[in-house]
């Protein structure tokens, strides 16, 4: 696709290099099961189980019974536990087991999606009153946002949530990548360097480190 463009980001992860078995957590955003982030997506989990890892999907737009954060502090004190149940407990609970997380979102008006903002707004219940984690540190995370034409706000909200999972919860980032598709039809095929970023990215989730892209 000569008319997209991407960003590709690499940090080596901290952790050995042979861990087989890692749980991993992929949280989907696109609405489209076949759309640009939910294919790179795929690509991610593919490489991941093909590398030993388990790997759950979660595409939230199956998702049917959900509510928004209460801001009840309830969480503060149940030790991390939201009181909230629905088809977003489940995604909170993989997230709190997984050895690694995969975010995925598009972009629509300028920031992440409607849907997974709502689900990324209940990881509050992983900080506890004095807004430190009770989130195991050291998860592995990686980060795909996909853009029709805002290829600032891809960078931007892409490395927004790199900043998130890092800074707030102690993550080891293994990657992120923004991809502009700059109003291609649907259906086109995904640069075979975007492709090959997100495979690399599903082997350095399962612990296994293939290098710098």
């Amino acid at each position: 696709m000569q008319d997209a463009s991407v960003l590709l980001t690499y940090r080596p992860a901290s952790r050995p290099g042979s861990m087989h078995g890692r749980r991993i957590v992929s949280i989907i955003a696109s609405p489209r099961r076949e759309g640009y982030g939910a294919t790179l997506a795929g690509k991610v989990s593919e490489s991941a189980r093909a590398a030993g890892a388990q790997v759950d999907e979660h595409l939230l737009n199956d998702m049917r019974i959900f509510r928004q954060c209460q801001n009840c502090e309830s969480c503060k004190k149940g030790n991390g536990r939201c009181i909230l149940d629905d088809d977003i407990s489940p995604i909170i609970d993989a997230v709190r087991d997984a050895d690694g997380i995969l975010l995925c979102t598009p972009i629509a008006f300028n920031d992440a999606d409607g849907l997974f903002k709502m689900v990324l707004d209940r990881f509050y219940c992983f900080l506890d009153a004095n807004a430190a984690t009770v989130m195991p540190r050291g998860k592995s995370v990686a980060v795909i946002v996909t853009a029709g034409a805002d290829e600032s706000g891809a960078e931007r909200v892409s490395k927004g949530l790199e900043d998130i999972m890092t800074q707030h919860f102690f993550c080891e980032s293994v990657g992120r990548i923004a991809y502009c598709i700059w109003m291609m039809p649907p259906g086109m095929p995904i640069d075979d360097d975007v492709i090959a970023e997100a495979e690399s990215i599903g082997r350095r989730l399962a612990g296994i480190d293939s290098g710098s892209s």
